[in-house]
């Protein structure tokens, strides 16, 4: 049997069709929520603070060890001028603290870019942490997010929200060992002319006011880079 033409109308359907299944995708976020303790001491691991970051801070996180860049950086100087929050871990050395760990933290929604916005109720959500490739094993997400609880129990807040791709392992993980429970799942479909996130019902309970993207923070990743944490 005779090829068809490279130029025929079946081989550029076939084509075609080719560029759709592999830009098809699929996505699955899991968010968690962890209900605040009773306020207790907060312990780092050895050799290592932990604080809340500033503009200056923000300014001076190495590329190396943050993953934040010119841009990243920029845009944490509007988050934090938005009212969000940001942890960091700071390796003590002989010429002074080093960042090596950063997380933020939104006191107001749950609210990841391309996949969902919605309103917290005397809760908090953690979103883009990040550990230094040369320091990581020492726990020190575990240790930021405890670093965060005891702050939320200070301030008599009630759950502290987390979420993660079904595949991310680390931070699943980490999750699961301050024993943090499911509040529903999260899909994001990405397909030719189609984009859209669809949320589980168990979430859509536990967070029942979805929100506008207001677009405050410029220069915001596209959707398709749904972050990690």
């Amino acid at each position: 049997m005779a090829e068809a033409p490279a130029n025929s109308p079946l081989v550029r359907a076939r084509k075609l069709l080719g560029r759709i299944r592999r830009r098809f995708a699929v996505d699955t976020f899991d968010v968690f929520v962890r209900p605040v303790p009773a306020p207790g001491p907060f312990e780092p691991p050895p050799g290592y603070v932990f604080d809340w970051g500033t503009p200056a801070d923000v300014e001076r996180c190495d590329a190396f060890h943050t993953e934040l860049d010119e841009r990243e950086r920029a845009q944490g100087v509007q988050r934090l001028g938005l009212g969000h929050k940001l942890v960091l871990g700071q390796h003590l050395t002989q010429q002074g603290g080093l960042i090596v760990f950063t997380m933020w933290v939104n006191p107001r929604n749950l609210n990841v870019p391309g996949l969902l916005k919605r309103r917290l109720a005397g809760q908090w959500f953690i979103y883009k942490a990040f550990t230094s490739p040369d320091h990581r094993g020492r726990k020190l997400y575990e240790a930021g997010m405890r670093f965060v609880l005891l702050e939320m129990a200070r301030l008599g807040l009630r759950e502290l929200v987390g979420y993660a791709h079904v595949n991310k392992a680390v931070s699943r993980k980490g999750l699961a060992a301050l024993d943090f429970g499911s509040a529903g799942r999260a899909y994001r479909v990405d397909i030719p002319f189609f984009e859209r996130s669809f949320l589980s019902k168990k979430l859509r309970t536990k967070f029942p006011e979805g929100l506008p993207r207001s677009g405050a923070v410029r220069l915001e990743a596209s959707p398709r880079a749904v972050p990690r944490p």
